[in-house]
């Protein structure tokens, strides 16, 4: 029988994508899947539109939850995923019919993620959006290493690009999203999940669409830096508590590059250095005066 994949999709109010994003997966040309829609408290209807879809196969699977964030919603998915494979898809975007069929066919004893290119697009044109595209394809040779150093600086891995074995899942204990973080907990997630892979495949071929419109998750640059800063911090206890020496490293060499350096304050210099100056000038007068 062919492998299980487990295909994990968390929504919250976005039944006008969603049509999309479930005809992507039963459109995949792998059909040994189940695809658990997670809703994550919307006040649209994605109820009534996933029980539609439940009715015209019984593979979709719907389950509704408190609203928590995506993060709870892809944990909810995954306590409940019974696949020898996960695939995370977000609401809003969608899958070649050929994305499941072409990853699974690099798998074997020594790979145990496979990674593909992905096109992320404009909603309104439909066109390629270069400003939202970074590479998603770590170093195979020492990816660890990549995925800390060098996330979002020249690496990001979008979570519907990335196909996996369950398994690594359940390495010493159930790795799952770190609800704490309000956002880089998928950099978090990637860096545990990684850590415990065998090994990787990158194959260079855009399987899946990433869409780009006015409802999708920002942040001021300032609150990004505070959450990258404490996603780094995770990540270092993670490395603490199994004492990797090396990848605390990576840690470290992270967190220099995620602390920008002191810039030149031209008024605190002076402020340091004219009270002494003034002092000097002083004592000289009333030295002459006498």
């Amino acid at each position: 029988m062919s492998s299980s994949v487990s295909i994990i999709i968390p929504s919250y109010n976005r039944a006008e994508y969603l049509n999309d994003a479930l005809q992507s997966v039963l459109d995949q040309t792998h059909t040994n899947w189940e695809c658990i829609i997670v809703d994550d408290g919307s006040s649209d209807n994605t109820k009534e539109l996933v029980e539609k879809w439940i009715v015209k196969d019984g593979r979709f699977k719907y389950v509704y939850k408190k609203n928590g964030g995506a993060s709870s919603a892809r944990n909810a998915g995954l306590h409940l995923a019974k696949g020898e494979f996960i695939q995370f898809l977000d609401s809003d975007d969608f899958m070649s019919k050929f994305k499941i069929e072409k990853q699974l066919t690099y798998f074997n004893e020594m790979i145990d993620i496979v990674i593909c290119d992905f096109f992320p697009f404009d909603q309104q044109t439909g066109s390629f959006l270069s400003s939202r595209y970074r590479n998603p394809f770590p170093d195979v040779s020492n990816y660890i290493r990549d995925i800390i150093i060098n996330w979002e600086i020249d690496l990001s891995i979008p979570c519907h690009c990335v196909l996996f074995k369950s398994k690594l899942l359940h390495q010493n204990r159930f790795i799952d999203f770190d609800e704490s973080l309000v956002n880089h907990e998928d950099w978090v997630f990637w860096v545990q999940l990684f850590y415990y892979s065998s090994g990787i495949y990158n194959l260079q071929e855009s399987l899946v669409s990433y869409r780009i419109h006015n409802k999708s998750l920002c942040a001021d640059n300032e609150k990004m830096k505070e959450y990258f800063l404490q996603a780094n911090k995770n990540i270092q206890s993670f490395f603490e508590n199994i004492g990797d020496k090396e990848a605390l490293q990576f840690c470290s060499d992270k967190l220099k590059i995620l602390k920008p350096k002191k810039e030149f304050n031209l008024k605190k210099t002076i402020k340091l250095f004219i009270p002494p100056i003034l002092l000097i000038i002083k004592k000289r007068l009333v030295k002459n005066l006498k």
